[in-house]
Protein backbone atom coordinates (compact mmCIF):
# COMPACT_ATOMS: atom_id res chain seq x y z
CA UNK A 1 0.00 0.00 0.00
CA UNK A 2 1.20 3.57 -0.79
CA UNK A 3 0.21 5.88 2.00
CA UNK A 4 -1.53 9.06 0.55
CA UNK A 5 1.04 11.64 2.16
CA UNK A 6 -0.34 14.61 0.08
CA UNK A 7 -3.65 14.10 1.28
CA UNK A 8 -3.31 14.52 5.20
CA UNK A 9 -2.14 17.28 6.91
CA UNK A 10 -0.16 17.84 10.20
CA UNK A 11 -2.21 20.99 12.01
CA UNK A 12 -0.43 23.09 14.79
CA UNK A 13 -1.86 25.74 16.79
CA UNK A 14 -0.14 28.48 19.25
CA UNK A 15 -2.58 29.97 21.81
CA UNK A 16 -3.37 31.54 24.48
CA UNK A 17 -4.60 28.50 26.31
CA UNK A 18 -4.83 24.59 26.27
CA UNK A 19 -8.51 23.98 26.04
CA UNK A 20 -11.18 24.47 23.33
CA UNK A 21 -12.73 27.64 24.28
CA UNK A 22 -8.86 29.36 24.05
CA UNK A 23 -7.77 32.18 21.31
CA UNK A 24 -5.30 31.14 18.73
CA UNK A 25 -2.20 33.45 17.96
CA UNK A 26 -1.64 31.07 14.51
CA UNK A 27 -2.53 28.39 12.65
CA UNK A 28 0.35 26.21 10.96
CA UNK A 29 -0.20 23.37 8.53
CA UNK A 30 1.80 20.92 6.29
CA UNK A 31 0.65 17.85 4.34
CA UNK A 32 2.29 15.30 5.58
CA UNK A 33 4.88 14.95 2.51
CA UNK A 34 5.68 18.84 3.39
CA UNK A 35 5.02 20.18 -0.13
CA UNK A 36 2.26 22.20 0.29
CA UNK A 37 1.77 24.58 3.71
CA UNK A 38 -0.28 27.06 5.16
CA UNK A 39 0.07 29.85 7.74
CA UNK A 40 -1.75 32.63 9.13
CA UNK A 41 -1.43 34.68 12.22
CA UNK A 42 -4.42 35.93 13.78
CA UNK A 43 -5.05 39.41 15.47
CA UNK A 44 -5.96 38.05 19.37
CA UNK A 45 -8.12 41.10 19.66
CA UNK A 46 -10.64 39.28 17.16
CA UNK A 47 -10.19 36.01 19.24
CA UNK A 48 -11.61 38.04 22.43
CA UNK A 49 -14.35 39.53 20.64
CA UNK A 50 -15.87 36.55 19.70
CA UNK A 51 -16.00 34.89 23.34
CA UNK A 52 -12.20 32.91 23.36
CA UNK A 53 -10.47 32.90 26.30
CA UNK A 54 -7.18 33.30 27.67
CA UNK A 55 -5.24 31.18 30.70
CA UNK A 56 -2.79 33.14 32.75
CA UNK A 57 -0.92 29.79 32.80
CA UNK A 58 -0.21 29.56 28.68
CA UNK A 59 0.67 33.85 29.30
CA UNK A 60 3.04 32.87 31.80
CA UNK A 61 4.48 29.95 29.81
CA UNK A 62 4.68 32.58 26.78
CA UNK A 63 6.56 35.09 28.44
CA UNK A 64 9.68 32.63 28.99
CA UNK A 65 9.74 31.38 25.57
CA UNK A 66 11.79 33.37 22.66
CA UNK A 67 12.10 36.71 21.61
CA UNK A 68 11.35 35.66 17.91
CA UNK A 69 8.48 33.13 18.93
CA UNK A 70 6.65 35.55 20.83
CA UNK A 71 6.85 38.30 18.23
CA UNK A 72 5.86 35.62 15.37
CA UNK A 73 2.77 34.52 17.46
CA UNK A 74 2.06 38.13 19.28
CA UNK A 75 1.77 39.70 15.59
CA UNK A 76 -0.88 38.70 14.23
CA UNK A 77 -3.44 41.28 12.68
CA UNK A 78 -6.07 39.19 10.52
CA UNK A 79 -9.35 38.72 12.15
CA UNK A 80 -10.63 35.14 13.47
CA UNK A 81 -13.01 34.41 10.86
CA UNK A 82 -11.01 35.37 8.36
CA UNK A 83 -7.96 33.33 8.69
CA UNK A 84 -10.25 30.39 9.48
CA UNK A 85 -11.78 31.09 6.06
CA UNK A 86 -8.52 31.00 4.13
CA UNK A 87 -7.75 27.67 6.18
CA UNK A 88 -10.70 26.07 4.98
CA UNK A 89 -10.34 27.32 1.42
CA UNK A 90 -6.81 25.88 1.86
CA UNK A 91 -7.57 22.21 3.64
CA UNK A 92 -9.86 21.25 1.19
CA UNK A 93 -7.39 21.76 -1.52
CA UNK A 94 -5.25 19.59 0.51
CA UNK A 95 -6.80 17.06 2.43
CA UNK A 96 -8.55 14.03 3.90
CA UNK A 97 -7.01 13.12 7.18
CA UNK A 98 -6.39 16.40 10.00
CA UNK A 99 -3.07 15.32 12.25
CA UNK A 100 -3.36 17.21 15.44
CA UNK A 101 -0.37 17.16 18.30
CA UNK A 102 -3.05 15.41 20.86
CA UNK A 103 -6.36 14.46 20.51
CA UNK A 104 -7.48 16.94 22.98
CA UNK A 105 -5.35 20.17 21.45
CA UNK A 106 -5.44 21.24 18.06
CA UNK A 107 -8.69 19.74 16.85
CA UNK A 108 -10.79 20.94 19.42
CA UNK A 109 -9.43 24.59 19.69
CA UNK A 110 -9.86 25.13 16.10
CA UNK A 111 -13.25 23.40 16.36
CA UNK A 112 -14.45 26.05 18.66
CA UNK A 113 -13.30 28.43 17.15
CA UNK A 114 -15.00 28.00 14.13
CA UNK A 115 -17.97 27.40 15.79
CA UNK A 116 -17.61 31.02 17.72
CA UNK A 117 -17.40 32.50 14.61
CA UNK A 118 -20.43 30.50 12.70
CA UNK A 119 -18.06 28.49 10.41
CA UNK A 120 -18.83 25.01 9.54
CA UNK A 121 -15.68 22.97 10.11
CA UNK A 122 -13.83 21.83 6.74
CA UNK A 123 -13.15 18.40 7.45
CA UNK A 124 -15.27 15.52 8.06
CA UNK A 125 -16.47 14.21 11.33
CA UNK A 126 -13.87 11.07 10.81
CA UNK A 127 -10.87 12.70 9.57
CA UNK A 128 -9.53 13.62 13.13
CA UNK A 129 -5.86 11.74 13.89
CA UNK A 130 -3.75 12.28 16.37
CA UNK A 131 -0.11 12.80 16.13
CA UNK A 132 1.11 12.63 20.06
CA UNK A 133 -0.52 9.12 19.99
CA UNK A 134 1.34 7.60 16.90
CA UNK A 135 5.05 9.05 18.68
CA UNK A 136 3.95 7.25 21.72
CA UNK A 137 2.74 4.14 19.61
CA UNK A 138 6.39 4.01 17.77
CA UNK A 139 9.06 5.73 19.65
CA UNK A 140 11.81 3.95 17.28
CA UNK A 141 11.00 6.21 14.71
CA UNK A 142 13.45 9.09 15.73
CA UNK A 143 12.47 12.82 14.36
CA UNK A 144 15.13 14.45 12.68
CA UNK A 145 16.40 17.56 14.40
CA UNK A 146 14.26 20.47 14.86
CA UNK A 147 14.04 23.12 11.70
CA UNK A 148 12.92 26.02 12.38
CA UNK A 149 12.01 28.48 15.61
CA UNK A 150 10.11 26.25 17.99
CA UNK A 151 6.57 27.64 18.80
CA UNK A 152 5.60 28.96 15.47
CA UNK A 153 2.93 27.18 14.22
CA UNK A 154 4.70 26.56 10.63
CA UNK A 155 7.62 24.88 11.92
CA UNK A 156 6.21 23.07 14.29
CA UNK A 157 3.75 21.78 11.71
CA UNK A 158 6.46 21.16 9.31
CA UNK A 159 8.77 19.00 11.73
CA UNK A 160 5.67 17.43 13.04
CA UNK A 161 4.80 16.37 9.44
CA UNK A 162 8.02 15.12 8.78
CA UNK A 163 8.02 12.67 11.99
CA UNK A 164 4.55 11.79 10.93
CA UNK A 165 5.39 10.64 7.78
CA UNK A 166 8.53 8.95 8.75
CA UNK A 167 7.04 6.64 11.44
CA UNK A 168 3.98 5.98 8.56
CA UNK A 169 6.65 5.09 6.30
CA UNK A 170 7.95 3.09 9.16
CA UNK A 171 4.45 1.12 9.38
CA UNK A 172 3.31 1.06 5.46
CA UNK A 173 6.77 1.21 3.38
CA UNK A 174 6.55 3.76 0.77
CA UNK A 175 8.58 7.40 0.24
Amino acid sequence: MIYPFDKEVMLDLETVGTSAGCGILSIGASTLDRLEKFYVAIDIDSCYERGLAYDSDTLGWWSKQSEEARRAAFSGKLDLAEALTMFSSWYKLQADKLWGNGADFDKPILTTAYEACDLPVPWKYNAGRCYRTMRALYPQVISAPFIGERHNALADAVNQAAHCHAILRHIYGGS
